[in-house]
């Protein structure tokens, strides 16, 4: 059964997820260079009240209602609705959003490799485990009874190639 509004029991965890994989991000990009972090938290907050909402929200399903993170409701008081046909091309542009996992990923692996200070132990392990279990968390509990189900590359990663090819066929 899919669900018009998501309840808060579905919503808070994804906010305690996402606001551990934001902060221990931060926290390691600031632990590398102070200015960069700062640099880095800015954009973490960048995309997450206006870059995300422009690219996804205002062309999906949950516009102006509770999605499984509640941002249809911020996309709605802040940002005009654009075309639900054009969801998927949203997701085209998620490539802005990638430099948010990318960088601290990448400082992870170098201060692994490199056994930097900047990298305390164990912090970049539960950085990665914070990202597995978020993505556990909402592929089985949310993404289910989302009505973007079938159209979302989240939930069917080949969406965007289906897409693509189908309108190859009918042009």
């Amino acid at each position: 059964m899919k669900v018009d509004t998501y309840p808060w029991s579905k919503i808070l965890p994804r906010w305690f997820f996402g606001a551990a994989e934001m902060g221990l991000s931060v926290f390691l990009v600031l632990r590398f260079h102070m200015y960069i972090g700062l640099f880095f938290a800015a954009y973490w907050v960048l995309s997450m009240f206006a870059l995300l909402p422009l690219i996804r929200c205002t062309k999906c399903y949950y516009y102006g209602k509770r999605c499984n993170t509640a941002w249809g409701v911020w996309a709605g008081l802040a940002f005009t609705q654009g075309e639900q046909k054009y969801f998927q091309a949203g997701y085209a542009l998620s490539f802005i959003l990638w430099p948010l996992r990318f960088i601290p990923i990448g400082l992870g692996v170098l201060g692994l490799r490199n056994g930097l200070a900047f990298v305390p132990d164990g912090l970049f392990g539960i950085y990665l485990a914070i990202i597995l279990l978020h993505r556990l968390y909402y592929r089985s509990a949310n993404c289910p009874v989302c009505v973007q189900q079938e159209n979302c590359p989240v939930y069917n990663p080949h969406v965007l190639a289906e897409k693509a090819s189908s309108s190859e066929s009918t042009g």
